[in-house]
């Protein structure tokens, strides 16, 4: 496994002291149920939402090389979950970031996951400007500092806009993402690298990116989601 990036760090440990003074100033309201003061994922949702052990947290999906991408995911989309992963993308509490990816470190490391370096799954320049961030960059950030790897922005870019996944089927998803993506071999040949995205539902995303990453010459691409639909 490589060494923690410095800047990831130094982002990471901003952002937990700016987000202490904001807490002082407004209290932080919980991504699962929506009550004040009790932080961005409260003690109550945290035991409501359906964690996965080892054992059920693997996914294999079968990419067009005939190879398996094994997925791993740290609990069931359902609610509590369900509504803070929409909090956090949608409607603008980023702070979830932190909580989830405490989630999603916690089940890698039990399923003993290394990588080279970590790969957030990413966002076309229209949508993240709409939304102001790209979620699964906040969550491979703080995944990045517990795993020690550094995470390689640049190694996968949207190379075209997209649909929402979320507005459509299994086959419309394969066709929606079909050469949405384009990746850096100077930054992926030959290296074992890990997908991050926040959820995992027909894998249509998540398989795109790996084939691109391993015909540019990735060693081994692996997956992980903070939840699987």
């Amino acid at each position: 496994m490589s060494r923690m990036s410095a800047p990831a760090a130094a982002i990471v440990h901003t952002r937990r002291a700016l987000t202490f003074l904001l807490d002082l100033l407004y209290p932080p309201r919980c991504g699962g149920c929506g009550k004040y003061g009790e932080g961005w994922w409260c003690a109550a949702c945290n035991g409501q939402t359906q964690w996965l052990n080892v054992r059920d947290s693997q996914t294999a999906l079968e990419l067009p090389s005939g190879e398996s991408l094994t997925v791993i995911s740290a609990a069931k989309f359902a609610p509590p979950l369900r509504e803070g992963i929409h909090r956090f993308k949608y409607d603008g509490q980023p702070q979830l970031a932190e909580a989830f990816a405490a989630y999603m470190s916690a089940i890698g490391k039990a399923n003993s996951l290394s990588a080279d370096a970590i790969v957030p799954v990413p966002l076309h320049a229209t949508r993240l400007r709409e939304r102001g961030f790209n979620q699964s960059l906040l969550l491979a950030r703080y995944v990045s500092v517990t795993a020690g790897s550094l995470v390689e922005v640049r190694a996968l870019r949207r190379v075209r806009p997209t649909q929402q996944q979320a507005h459509l089927g299994a086959t419309a998803r394969k066709e929606n993402v079909r050469d949405a993506f384009a990746a850096l071999p100077e930054l992926v040949e030959g290296r074992a690298l890990m997908l991050v995205d926040d959820i995992l539902t027909t894998g249509a995303t998540l398989v795109e990116c790996a084939n691109v990453l391993y015909r540019a010459g990735a060693r081994r691409v692996i997956a992980l989601t903070l939840a699987r639909a």
